[in-house]
């Protein structure tokens, strides 16, 4: 299966402008696309959740914060370099999530949801508890970069490494047989059931990817700001890629990205010229999910295709979107 030109041009611009913003930025600005990066990772993993899997989970905060401990927590105690931390926290990510979606898989649809809720606070208690080991509250600060990671730009471009690495494993995976089977369980989980498919170890590796790849954006947390504290595993954190996916779109690999450079960008732009920024956020980002219900990329998809219809001669027949899942399984066509 090949990738249609668009989304081939698509993704080459995006990399070109990546390569190029910290050469023309200031390093303010720097480090605001540092954290785009980050919050770019952090909603394509959860989008292999919601948008791929059909699942709602309140915990990917906590894995988040379960990455970001990781890397503070191996160099306080264990002295090991941020990017050794960097490695290894998709896997001690990915056992948390196997273990926590065993249990949170027992239940379907919204009491999941609840259940991840409660699994993803009793995570939060325990880092928020435990002072001997995570020093609580007051969380760990001034984690120590190597020297060649110390100034902002070449901390950007390690960055952007990191985060083209994970959204291409994602993507060839989510373009994948597996990838393809997870649609089939969103769209009609009891049918898929009945073609002999394991709909619970689908799902529990779906949380178990997802749950990984939210601690990779965990670590890569802490390489731009130096610390790790227990907010980021609270629930309200995973609120965030919530946000960010409806924004950029989950029926499109490339939405949570997109979602997470205009949240970024937008919330930075708000935060630094209104007083009361917390309202105004929400009712630009309400008015794009009332407006744009299938998110930017589908409205900017859906504008390319009426331009081309009216550009003089026949509209070409649409071309299908390999970036989206297959068809629905089971669904009539009228």
């Amino acid at each position: 299966m090949t990738r249609p030109p668009v989304a081939v041009a698509g993704w080459g611009l995006a990399a070109v402008a990546a390569a190029v913003a910290p050469l023309v930025a200031t390093e303010r600005q720097v480090y605001l696309l540092m954290s785009v990066l980050v919050l770019a990772v952090f909603a394509t993993s959860f989008n292999v959740l919601l948008g791929y899997t059909g699942l709602v989970s309140f915990a990917h905060g906590a894995y988040y914060g379960v990455g970001a401990y990781t890397v503070a927590l191996g160099a306080l105690h264990l002295g090991l370099p941020p990017m050794a931390g960097v490695a290894l926290a998709p896997f001690v990510t990915a056992v948390v999530a196997y273990v926590t979606g065993l249990i949170a898989l027992r239940a379907t649809r919204l009491y999941f949801a609840l259940l991840t809720l409660a699994l993803g606070q009793l995570i939060f208690l325990v880092t928020f508890q435990w002072r001997s080991l995570t020093r609580g509250d007051d969380g760990i600060h001034g984690v120590i970069l190597p020297p060649a990671l110390s100034a902002p730009v070449p901390r950007y471009y390690a960055l952007l490494a990191l985060a083209a690495i994970a959204l291409v494993i994602l993507g060839l995976v989510m373009r994948s047989p597996f990838g393809a089977t997870l649609g089939a369980i969103r769209e009609n989980r009891e049918r898929t059931g009945f073609l002999g498919i394991k709909v619970k170890r689908y799902e529990l590796a779906a949380f178990t990817l997802g749950g990984a790849f939210a601690g990779y954006a965990g670590a890569m947390y802490v390489l731009v700001d130096r610390q790790a504290f227990p907010l980021l595993m609270h629930w309200t954190t995973s609120a965030q890629p919530i946000f960010v996916t409806l924004i950029g779109g989950l029926s499109n690999f490339a939405g949570p990205a997109v979602g997470a450079v205009v949240f970024g960008l937008l919330r930075d732009y708000i935060i630094r010229n209104i007083e009361y920024w917390q309202a105004v956020l929400g009712l630009v980002l309400l008015l794009i999910i009332l407006f744009l219900p299938g998110g930017i990329v589908e409205g900017v998809q859906r504008l390319a295709r009426l331009v081309a219809g009216r550009g003089g001669g026949p509209a070409a027949p649409p071309v299908a979107d390999t970036d989206r899942e297959p068809a629905p399984a089971g669904r009539r066509t009228p």
